[in-house]
């Protein structure tokens, strides 16, 4: 897309000191990435995007988010999966352990995302290496249609 995907667009945010936090433009963005795994979540059965991370999130000129790079996506065709799959940094606690685990995987990487927009930075860059191997337990993750709730109503108040 000729917005280019969202990493790039943070690192140029990055170099000219662009204001870190939110504002519309990033929480409009977050919206449509979650209004994505909305969906994708809602499928029967579930798809799981597995390598959800801001290089595959691509941007128009109106900064309008589309999710790419479906190729590990996969159905949920059981109650939980295990392949370790997606990339590190983004990658769910319980995918890198090679535990079982289900769409709330992607809401692991959805949360790095918005730690992303809010920073420009890359994942865990001031993170203390202890913080890096911390274990976010997956059923204290919200659903894609509940982060969706949150953010519509972040976004209907004046940023």
């Amino acid at each position: 897309m000729e917005g280019g995907d969202l990493r790039t667009m943070l690192n140029d945010f990055e170099k000219a000191n662009h204001p870190t936090g939110f504002d519309r433009e990033k929480v409009t963005i977050a919206l449509h990435v979650c209004h994505a795994l909305t969906y994708l979540h809602s499928l029967e059965p579930p798809v799981i995007h597995r390598d959800l991370k801001s290089r595959n999130i691509l941007l128009n000129e109106m900064l309008e988010a589309k999710l790419t790079d479906f190729g590990i996506s996969r159905e949920r065709l059981d109650r939980t999966m295990t392949a370790g799959v997606g990339t590190s940094l983004w990658m769910a606690p319980e995918v890198m352990m090679g535990e079982k685990y289900d769409v709330k995987a992607d809401m692991f990487s959805f949360g790095v995302v918005l730690s992303e927009l809010d920073l420009h930075t890359l994942p865990y860059t001031q993170a203390k290496e202890e913080m890096q191997n911390s274990h976010g337990h997956p059923t204290m993750r919200p659903s894609a249609a509940e982060a969706l709730f949150k953010l519509q109503v972040i976004l209907s108040k004046e940023l």
